[in-house]
C-alpha cells in the first residue's frame, strides 16, 4: 500500500514539473505572442478580462491583447497593415471579409491556414470534415484559408415575432398566409388586446424598406442587399419582377388600413426600443434578430417566432447570415508560434470553449444542477458585471460555434422553446445568391451603382408605401426608367459576371 502512494506522489511531481514547466514557457511566450482586435471599451477590458485567463489555463497559450477601442478604428488599422508593419501575432474577432482576407494573403500579411488546419485544429477540422459546404465557405477558390470561422447551425435571421399574448387575446392563431396576417393584425388594432380600452396598439412594427422587403417572402420575393437574387444561371433583379408590384400595393393597402407603423420610415432603434416594463405593450408583430433587443426581457417571453408565410403553397424566407461567418481569426507572418496561435483557436470549436465566450466558466458564472440543466450564478446576473469581466462574445464574432444544445439546457423552459422555433425557421431560409468574394478593383466599380440603384429603390418603397406617388403604370414605368437611367443594365451586368465565375 506504502509502495502505492509512493508511486502516485511520484506522478504527481511529474506532472507538477511539467505544469510549471509550461507556466514558464508560456509565460515567456506571453511576452511575445500578441493578440489584436476590436471590442468597444465602454464595455469591455481585454486587459482585465478573465476570458483570457481561462483561456491559458485551458490550452497553456496566453497572449498580450492589443484592444481597438472601437469596430472603425480597428478597420482603419486594418487598412495600413502591410507584410513590413509591426503586426501582431494573430488577429481575434477581426471581422476579415473575403476580399480582405485574399488581399492579406497576397501581399503576405497573414498566412494559408489550409495547410495546418487538420493537424493544429482537430475539433473545427472535424466539423468540416463533417460539413463539407462549411469548408467550402472558409475557402478561395485557389484552395487558400486565411482565416477562422464562426459556425452556426441556426445563424442569425431577421426574425418575425409575433406577439402571443395578443393572439391569445384575440383568440386567432398565428398567421400563415398574407391574407390571415391581415385579419390578424386587423384584430391586433381593433380588438384592444393589450387592454388599455384605446386603439393604441401597432399591429405591424417595421425599420424602413430594409424590414419591409423581407415580408416580401409572402409573395414569392427574396433577394440580398443588393435587391438581386440568382434563378439558376441567370441574376434577376427583385423590384422589376412582376410580383413586386402585388406586393407593393398590399404593403400599401396595410399602411393605409393602420396596420404598419406610421413612423416605420422614420424611426431607429433606440426611438423603438422600450426599456420600461410598465410601458404600455403595443408591439403586435415586430422584426428582429431577437425579440429582446426591442422590449424588457419580462416582455419578450410573450412573443413567439412567426413562421415564414406560405406562397402558392410554399414557404421561403432570406438567408441573412449564413451558417458560417468568415473572417473571426487570423494568423500573421510574424505569428511566433502558429501551432500554438491555432490550438488556442481550436478550444473554441469544442461546446465548452464557446460556452466560455459566451456563459462565462462553469461554477463561476453559471452552474450545472443534477437534472442536467444549467443556471447563472449571483454575481454572473449582474448583466454589467457579467459582459464587461466574464464574457467575451460581442457583435463582433469570436471563431468558433454556436451553443444551442447548451442553451436549450437552461433551467428557464421559455430558451429551449425559442431555439426549437428558431431552428424551424432556419429551415426554410434560402440564400438568394451564392457565396462570392469581390476585389477592390470590384467593390471600387460597384459601390457607387448600389449607393445609387439601392437608395432609389427604398425611397421609392416608401414613396409608394406612404401614398407619397401613385401605384399607376406611370409610376412603375418611370421607377423601371429612373432604374436604368442610373445604370441598372451595368449593374446586372456585373453581378452576371460574378455568378458565372462562382
Amino acid at each position: 500500500m506504502l509502495k502505492k502512494w509512493l508511486c502516485l506522489l511520484l506522478a504527481c511531481m511529474m506532472c507538477m514539473t511539467a505544469v510549471f514547466a509550461l507556466g514558464e514557457e508560456t509565460d515567456s511566450q506571453e511576452e511575445k505572442m500578441v493578440l489584436a482586435g476590436p471590442d468597444d471599451t465602454q464595455y469591455r477590458d481585454w486587459e482585465n478580462h478573465v476570458f483570457f485567463e481561462h483561456m491559458y489555463q485551458k490550452t497553456g497559450v496566453s497572449f498580450t491583447a492589443k484592444q481597438y477601442q472601437s469596430l472603425n478604428a480597428w478597420n482603419n488599422m486594418k487598412a495600413t497593415y502591410t507584410a513590413n508593419s509591426d503586426l501582431p501575432d494573430v488577429f481575434f474577432k477581426a471581422g476579415l471579409t473575403r476580399a480582405e482576407g485574399e488581399r492579406m494573403l497576397d501581399e503576405g500579411i497573414i498566412i494559408d491556414l489550409a495547410p495546418y488546419l487538420e493537424s493544429c485544429c482537430p475539433n473545427l477540422w472535424a466539423i468540416l470534415q463533417a460539413n463539407p459546404d462549411y469548408l467550402a465557405a472558409i475557402t478561395l477558390p485557389d484552395g487558400r484559408i486565411p482565416s477562422l470561422p464562426y459556425i452556426d447551425e441556426i445563424p442569425t435571421q431577421n426574425v418575425m415575432w409575433i406577439n402571443g399574448a395578443f393572439l391569445e387575446e384575440v383568440g386567432m392563431d398565428a398567421p400563415t398566409t398574407a391574407d390571415e396576417l391581415v385579419k390578424v393584425l386587423e384584430a391586433f388594432r381593433d380588438k384592444d388586446p393589450n387592454k388599455t380600452g384605446t386603439k393604441d396598439e401597432i399591429p405591424l412594427l417595421f425599420l424602413g424598406a430594409f424590414d419591409l422587403k423581407f415580408l416580401g417572402h409572402a409573395f414569392g420575393l427574396i433577394a440580398n442587399d443588393y435587391n438581386i437574387f440568382a434563378d439558376g444561371d441567370t441574376v434577376r433583379f427583385m423590384p422589376l419582377e412582376d410580383n413586386f408590384r402585388l406586393f407593393i400595393t398590399w404593403c400599401r393597402d396595410l399602411y393605409e388600413a393602420g396596420l404598419l407603423h406610421e413612423d416605420g420610415f422614420t424611426t431607429n432603434d433606440t426611438l423603438r426600443r422600450v426599456t420600461d416594463e410598465d410601458s404600455k405593450k403595443q408591439y403586435g408583430m415586430v422584426f428582429a434578430p431577437s425579440v429582446g433587443n426591442l422590449v424588457p426581457a419580462s416582455w419578450a417571453e410573450e412573443y413567439d417566432v412567426l413562421m415564414p408565410l406560405s406562397y402558392n403553397g410554399k414557404s421561403v424566407y432570406r438567408d441573412f447570415a449564413g451558417k458560417v461567418i468568415n473572417g473571426t481569426f487570423a494568423v500573421t507572418t510574424q505569428c511566433k508560434d502558429v501551432e500554438a496561435a491555432l490550438k488556442w483557436a481550436d478550444y473554441l470549436y469544442t461546446e465548452e470553449g464557446s460556452v466560455l465566450t459566451v456563459m462565462g466558466a462553469e461554477n463561476e458564472d453559471y452552474v450545472v444542477d443534477s437534472d442536467g440543466t444549467w443556471r447563472l450564478t449571483e454575481s454572473a446576473s449582474n448583466n454589467t458585471y457579467f459582459t464587461v469581466s466574464r464574457i467575451i462574445t460581442s457583435s463582433q464574432y469570436c471563431p468558433g460555434i454556436a451553443v444551442h444544445d447548451f442553451q436549450s439546457r437552461y433551467v428557464k423552459a421559455i430558451l429551449k422553446e425559442v431555439t426549437d422555433q428558431l431552428r424551424a425557421f432556419n429551415e426554410v431560409c434560402v440564400s438568394p445568391f451564392p457565396a462570392y468574394s469581390l476585389t477592390q478593383a470590384q467593390k471600387d466599380e460597384i459601390t457607387p451603382l448600389q449607393n445609387a440603384i439601392g437608395y432609389y429603390v427604398d425611397e421609392q418603397i416608401g414613396r409608394w408605401v406612404l401614398g407619397e406617388d401613385e401605384l399607376s403604370d406611370e409610376s412603375f414605368a418611370a421607377f423601371e426608367s429612373k432604374l436604368y437611367e442610373l445604370g441598372l443594365e451595368r449593374f446586372m451586368a456585373f453581378w452576371q459576371n460574378v455568378l458565372d465565375n462562382l
